[in-house]
């Protein structure tokens, strides 16, 4: 218990088997368990040193989670639970962004659509962290590359999983899924026939969503200086990055100088 309270982030990636130590021998649920353990401990810090820690998460071993996440198949697992938590950081959105990180929302609808019968019988909140996770990847990296096959099975099947657990955040997860699924005109006719009043609900959630998806990309589409709202330098040409941590912009050194005290806890060169 005392390694437990004790977190790091090598000790995080140990419970996914990134690094190999004593703990990253344990079985996949004494491992998730751990994993569960320590972030539910994390969680409990004040938010600046969790977003230090999650950072250098992030900029240290996102590359080898995402090998993680493509070699297993499970619609669910310690390497999702881990990277759930990485999503609000600027580096996860520059990860995204590259060609390492193509193709995950495709990839992580086709084994959720796949696994019905596992994921029918989870708890609430098993449900609402696989609803989470695939939401934030088809926010961040759309449905143009999703199946219609698997577009067609999970606009069936998440609101019968959302609506075993009214007002969770299960019920809220899954419905944010289906409003971006269902951004697309081949399915929304579809969709408009079986659940008429989600498709009204799904219209109201996307302004929403679309705010949230400005709001995670902003550190690296908007200056990051204190108050500064500008998307390029006073000259016109692009914001300047943060030499070591390439996730943190702006519009001038001035501005750069001016945010370093609160940028430099969660600067950390990275691995990408």
């Amino acid at each position: 218990m005392n390694t437990l309270w004790n977190v790091t982030p090598e000790s995080l990636v140990t419970w996914v088997g990134v690094l190999d130590v004593d703990g990253s021998r344990d079985s996949p649920e004494a491992r998730s368990a751990s994993l569960k353990a320590q972030l539910g401990i994390l969680q409990s810090k004040p938010m600046a040193f969790q977003m230090k820690i999650y950072s250098e998460v992030a900029a240290k071993y996102l590359p080898s989670l995402v090998d993680l996440f493509r070699q297993r198949p499970e619609a669910l697992g310690s390497v999702t639970t881990l990277m759930n938590v990485l999503t609000t950081t600027p580096y996860f959105i520059r990860f995204l962004r590259s060609p390492a990180g193509a193709g995950l929302a495709a990839l992580q609808a086709k084994r959720v659509a796949s696994s019905d019968k596992e994921i029918s019988a989870m708890n609430a909140d098993e449900v609402g962290e696989v609803g989470q996770w695939l939401w934030t990847l088809l926010l961040l990296q759309g449905v143009q590359d999703v199946a219609e096959e698997d577009k067609t099975i999970l606009l069936q099947n998440l609101p019968i999983w959302g609506r075993k657990f009214p007002g969770r955040l299960a019920s809220d997860t899954t419905g944010r899924c289906q409003a971006l699924l269902n951004d697309d005109p081949s399915v929304l006719f579809y969709s408009a026939q079986i659940l008429p009043p989600l498709s009204l609900h799904f219209s109201a959630m996307r302004p929403m969503m679309q705010g949230m998806k400005i709001m995670l990309e902003s550190k690296l589409d908007k200056c990051g200086g204190p108050g500064c709202t500008r998307k390029v330098q006073v000259d016109g040409s692009d914001l300047s990055q943060c030499g070591r941590c390439k996730s943190a912009v702006y519009c001038g050194v001035a501005h750069q100088k001016a945010a370093w005290a609160a940028h430099k806890p969660n600067c950390f060169a990275p691995a990408f």
